[in-house]
């Protein structure tokens, strides 16, 4: 009779485990549908992009005083990729964007130097007043890339100087090119490099910060995206 009871009770206490296992296991399957719906799936990410990671540029006024480039008031809105878009008097307003290094003497350079250096490597004076280095053959002519005065409105011809001393040079490309931009690119900033080495100056970019290897690499990332788009 009593062993009769005891496995009486063994059952019944095995039964309240097994029921207590079932409840504790469906309160935790509870709780993770709930921590899944209310945690997980409301604080998705999106990782599409838009037109608004598009960088957006604002006009930069070359002009300058006399007495100190540096002293010019810039609007300038900061770009990662991307280098600053210029818009000059002197160019077609057609021209989607331009890419811009500047060059400024240590003292000021000389325009008979200027024409020196120009004649040398085959750049000339167009009818605006500032020069230009085509790429010419059999199929195609196309300006490479353009040089002006950096003090507005960029003339570089003798005739429209008041002053023969010039405070810096801005070389600059016209995009989109008929040609590779990246090649264009690497010609433009040697031609400058030789210029600024012979004549006494510095290259800045069109953030007036020094140019240097990265900041080539970032203007040569720009161009590669620009030419793949267009």
């Amino acid at each position: 009779m009593h062993d009769n009871e005891f496995r009486i009770i063994i059952l019944l206490f095995g039964f309240l485990v097994l029921i207590y296992i079932f409840f504790i296991s469906r309160n935790n399957r509870k709780y993770k549908v709930y921590k899944t719906k209310n945690y997980d799936l409301k604080k998705t990410i999106d990782i599409t992009t838009s037109n608004q990671s598009e960088v957006k540029f604002k006009d930069i006024n070359i002009s300058t005083k006399k007495d100190n480039f540096f002293e010019s008031k810039k609007k300038i809105v900061i770009s990662e990729l991307k280098p600053k878009q210029l818009n000059l008097p002197l160019v077609d307003e057609e021209i989607g964007e331009i890419l811009v290094i500047y060059l400024v003497a240590k003292k000021f350079y000389k325009i008979s130097d200027i024409y020196k250096f120009m004649e040398d490597n085959n750049i000339f004076l167009n009818s605006s007043g500032y020069f230009e280095k085509y790429h010419v053959d059999s199929q195609l002519r196309c300006t490479k890339y353009s040089v002006a005065n950096i003090s507005s409105p960029g003339l570089l011809e003798k005739e429209k100087l008041h002053d023969s001393k010039i405070r810096g040079l801005s070389f600059f490309i016209q995009l989109p090119t008929k040609i590779d931009p990246l090649k264009v690119l690497n010609e433009m900033i040697n031609d400058a490099k030789i210029f600024t080495k012979e004549y006494k100056g510095t290259i800045f970019d069109s953030n007036q910060k020094k140019l240097d290897r990265v900041k080539i690499k970032n203007m040569e990332n720009f161009l590669d995206s620009y030419r793949n788009e267009y």
